[in-house]
């Protein structure tokens, strides 16, 4: 009895393996010879190993994650596709959820499937069907919007011979994507690391100067425009040149404008540590009005530490800013700034 038994139970294990075989998921890990294969080949790849396109989506850093379905194994995976390279960077195992699926459900497997659309390929190879501008134009305008948008997208010239606006429109969309897949470089190549700055954009000036400070910028110029202030920042150990706009007391724009004559080495560290660049900008504001004289301090990155009765129809107040070690001095009479000196040391300029 025992014998024939153990005769049934290796019977039934050779059936059951005979069986099975055939129905083994291949999860991503069986697959990763797709792994480096352009868009078209990975999709053929995947079609003659029973998978089907489910869905696929792309990203602002110019990746495509398309979904696969194999209904026999009920296996769904994850394909990454890089744009620019049109290559396979990854294949990963995702849940059936991803797919569009649940445990046993063959009619949503059959809804899933996109006969014959070559999503892979589609999406990297075109990649422009998501602007409604497209959508809207004929054949002869959608071919020049291409054409702008693969320009924009690749930084080439701008190069509209037909005077189209579907090429204009096409460009700018492709200027835009480019920026938002690049929103993480500095604009800068070589091997020293820069600092962020556009964090500081809409900060108090005073607090915003200073941050700028510890992160190791230090002011090479500075003028007045109307109402706003700029400021030529440079930081010599990445080499990074940025200009500084303050208007109503904040940071209004940070730009790195990578060059400006006094973006060099040991220009700041040549100039006197307790006083800025321009040394006499704050006498300009002689003759100018009280009240906008301070609002012109505040953007300048000063803050008052100090106020006194000058005079029956005067007062004098105190600036000071950290930024530059700056301590100023202002007398107004009758509503309208008479001096602005620079005393350089006042117990409240610390």
């Amino acid at each position: 009895m025992k014998n024939n038994l153990s005769k049934f139970m290796v019977a039934a294990a050779g059936c059951s393996a005979l069986v099975a075989s055939p129905l083994l998921a291949e999860k991503a890990g069986q697959l990763t010879d797709i792994n480096g294969m352009d868009a078209g080949s990975a999709e053929s790849a995947l079609m003659s190993r029973g998978f089907k396109n489910i869905s696929s989506h792309r990203n602002t850093q110019g990746y495509v994650n398309s979904y696969w379905w194999d209904g026999a194994t009920d296996d769904c995976v994850v394909v990454e596709v890089y744009q620019r390279s049109n290559r396979v960077e990854s294949i990963n195992d995702a849940t059936d959820q991803d797919c569009g699926h649940h445990k046993g459900d063959g009619a949503a497997a059959a809804a899933g499937v996109v006969a014959g659309a070559a999503l892979l390929g589609v999406l990297v190879g075109s990649g422009k069907s998501h602007h409604k501008e497209r959508q809207q134009y004929d054949a002869a305008q959608t071919a020049e919007f291409d054409r702008g948008y693969s320009d924009g997208l690749y930084n080439g010239s701008y190069h509209n011979y037909n005077r189209s606006d579907a090429y204009s429109k096409g460009y700018e969309k492709g200027v835009d994507e480019r920026e938002a897949n690049l929103s993480h470089h500095q604009r800068r190549g070589g091997y020293s690391s820069g600092v962020q700055f556009k964090d500081l954009i809409g900060s108090r000036a005073a607090g915003g100067m200073d941050e700028l400070q510890r992160r190791g910028f230090r002011q090479v110029d500075n003028f007045v425009s109307g109402n706003a202030r700029y400021s030529v920042q440079y930081r010599e150990a990445s080499r990074q040149c940025i200009q500084v706009i303050t208007a109503d007391g904040r940071l209004e724009n940070i730009t790195d404008i990578q060059t400006h004559p006094n973006c060099r080495s040991g220009y700041a560290t040549q100039l006197p540590s307790n006083i800025a660049p321009d040394i006499g900008w704050f006498q300009r504001l002689v003759g100018a009005s009280g009240s906008g004289a301070e609002v012109q301090m505040g953007n300048n990155g000063f803050r008052r530490v100090d106020r006194f009765e000058s005079g029956r129809n005067g007062y004098g107040t105190v600036w000071y800013s950290r930024s530059t070690r700056q301590c100023l001095q202002m007398i107004t009479v009758n509503g309208r700034v008479d001096s602005a000196v620079d005393i350089q040391t006042h117990p409240k300029c610390r």
